[in-house]
């Protein structure tokens, strides 16, 4: 039997700790007390016994033992001596916050630590050097204090060929730069930062370059369609599509398995995406749409809503959408009673909702049309206390105070109009804010990204999606690295590619399908149909909004995770207003607490979130709570 006697059991004299040298007697040697976080392993003994006895027989051992993340520095065990003293007492037994021992190796290169001994304590200072043929990617130095490293780990990476001498893989990409959704202002700047970071390791792809054709699709398929023409027929041959926007993916990919061609999206969310009988070489790391209507049927049954209205814009993605809600709401035993569609003009349609009294209204349409909804909305008053919107949640920040020609709204009755809407949204960057594979962490990319784009984040389309983008091409590159034998493994040349070599696609698909890494928007794994697994997110619009990081609400977000749907019932209200001030002391920001309030409401009155705030803070801001699917 194994005794583990901590630190609190003990009434501690100065200077105790091991150090003390205690009464020789003939009985054998004296208990010592325990060091600071720390306790004495007495084995054969229970606790009762060690506080009843004052000394041990000769030749018994004790241990040593440390609490959390500490360890003992001096003797770990002692003996007890004939002449009743414990061993190696001119040294004493310290529990210290160490530095994790990952630092003091180094793959491919050299640690020398200084200023202490192993394991490193405070003030320990560590110095990398890679060995011959490869070079130190990091910093060269690091210093041990309070049990953290100053500076992240470097990594040696082998000397690259040059690049004359590597052979280029192109990739064919579509960005929308405007249109219903202007995404390719944000992802192609993260593509192009991707590819720097990929091509910069020695690791990954050794012998080839990534390199990008792009053209502008403006969102529009007939415009992909000039643009897809030039990227199959002009040389050089692309091993791979990029397609943003899910008209346009639709597109591409119902063409690319005539050339043998795997496509990989970044920003399409169409559920007709998933079929893979029709895209069988389709892949995306942004998730299906249908992913957000589990989350919002549960929402509806939370607040005891049995009727809602819709109002979609005429595409596919949001017919089918749609069409699976229809499905979930009826199983749900809710109803339908609206169904409002338009192309282009939704100022018809927005009056019908105002005719039929709709009072719930999910609306499913691009950002510009948004616009144009919301201009309606307001003329129509179809807003406030008595209305609810559930909305995409992929728009930009500030979407309705852009200046848009095609309305006649000002920016504070665009402000007016969609007070209170909520959103659902795919969690599209990692809030854990670990490193990813590119050895950044999700707030280091959001900084990085940032000092690239030409506007502020909040006017960049596809800013929230850039994670995305940014991951899928490391799963592309990762894919290939695999395909083409990296790592020592046997595998093929990519430069013997053609669009009728199905060989080489067949064995791109396999390594696409089996992807599983950390990216800067989360773990990127895909599902059967191609599509990325992720996390849902609702928000809620409260007075003037603002950009929510997630360092700033990782401690109130750990409130709202849960691990099914089903738990959503469970999740109660709290009296959130000392939680959000304890939280504000610690995290210095603004941000409001969100807790998922689901009574007091009825289809007459807006819900709420339920958020308190601090005095002294910012004002109301979009709030953000994690829900998984």
């Amino acid at each position: 039997m194994l005794l583990l006697l901590l630190a609190p059991l003990f009434l501690r004299p100065p200077g105790a700790g091991g150090a003390q040298t205690p009464n020789a007697t003939s009985e054998g040697c004296q208990i010592i007390h325990p060091p600071w976080e720390g306790g004495i392993r007495y084995r054969g003994l229970t606790r009762d016994q060690v506080k009843a006895i004052n000394f041990l027989p000769v030749d018994y051992e004790i241990e040593y033992v440390c609490r959390g993340e500490r360890e003992v520095v001096g003797p770990k065990v002692r003996k007890c001596l004939a002449n009743g003293s414990w061993t190696d007492m001119d040294t004493p037994s310290r529990c210290v916050r160490i530095c994790s021992k990952s630092y003091l190796t180094l793959e491919n290169g050299k640690v020398f630590l200084t200023g202490g001994d192993l394991p490193a304590l405070d003030g320990a200072r560590v110095d990398f050097r890679c060995d011959p043929d490869f070079h130190l990617v990091g910093s060269s130095r690091t210093i041990c204090s309070q049990g953290q490293w100053s500076t992240p780990k470097p990594h040696c990476q082998v000397n690259r060929t040059p690049h004359s001498e590597r052979r280029a893989v192109y990739i064919g990409a579509l960005f929308p730069m405007s249109g219903g959704w202007p995404g390719g202002q944000a992802c192609q700047p993260a593509v192009e930062m991707a590819l720097e970071d990929v091509n910069s390791r020695r690791d990954i792809l050794p012998d080839y370059e990534l390199k990008l054709i792009h053209h502008d699709s403006k969102c529009d398929p007939g415009q992909a369609t000039k643009y897809l023409y030039e990227l199959l027929y002009n040389d050089p041959i692309k091993i791979i599509l990029m397609p943003g926007c899910s008209s346009v993916s639709t597109l591409v990919a119902e063409a690319a398995r005539m050339w043998n061609l795997i496509v990989l999206s970044y920003g399409s969310s169409s559920p007709a995406l998933s079929n893979r009988q029709r895209f069988p070489t389709f892949f995306r790391t942004h998730p299906s749409a249908t992913l957000h209507n589990p989350t919002r049927v549960k929402l509806f049954e939370k607040w005891g809503w049995k009727k809602i209205a819709t109002i979609q814009q005429t595409t596919e993605v949001f017919t089918s959408t749609l069409d699976d809600l229809e499905e979930r709401v009826k199983e749900a035993g809710i109803e339908i009673t609206f169904r409002q569609s338009f192309f282009s003009d939704p100022a018809v349609p927005v009056k019908n909702l105002k005719r039929q009294d709709a009072r719930i209204i999910v609306g499913l349409f691009y950002e510009t049309e948004a616009r144009k909804v919301f201009c309606e909305v307001y003329k129509e008053r179809l807003f406030g206390k008595k209305y609810v919107w559930f909305l995409i949640g992929w728009y930009a920040d500030n979407w309705f105070k852009i200046y848009d020609p095609s309305i006649n709204c000002t920016v504070d009755e665009m402000t007016e109009a969609v007070e209170g809407h909520i959103t659902t949204e795919i969690v599209m960057l990692n809030p854990a804010n670990t490193r990813s594979i590119s050895n950044m962490t999700s707030q280091e990319f959001v900084e990085k990204l940032t000092k690239r784009l030409k506007r502020h984040p909040e006017e960049t389309g596809g800013f929230q999606e850039a994670p995305l983008a940014y991951d899928a091409i490391w799963a592309l590159a990762l894919a290939l690295n695999k395909t083409s034998g990296g790592g020592g493994r046997s595998g093929v040349r990519l430069e013997d590619f053609n669009y009728n070599n199905q060989t080489i696609t067949d064995q791109i698909y396999r390594a696409m399908n089996s992807s599983s890494f950390e990216g800067v928007s989360g773990h990127v794994v895909f599902d059967a149909s191609g599509s990325r697994m992720a996390w849902t997110l609702i928000e809620q619009l409260q007075g003037v909004p603002a950009v929510v990081q997630w360092n700033r609400t990782q401690l109130v977000s750990m409130k709202m995770w849960v691990r099914s749907l089903a738990s959503l019932s469970g999740l109660r209200i709290l009296c959130c207003r000392e939680l959000w001030c304890r939280l504000q002391r610690r995290l210095r920001s603004g941000v409001a607490v969100v807790v998922v309030k689901a009574s007091c409401c009825s289809s007459h009155s807006t819900p709420s979130l339920g958020t308190s705030i601090c005095y002294n803070c910012r004002p109301k801001i979009k709030i953000k709570t994690k829900l998984r699917n």
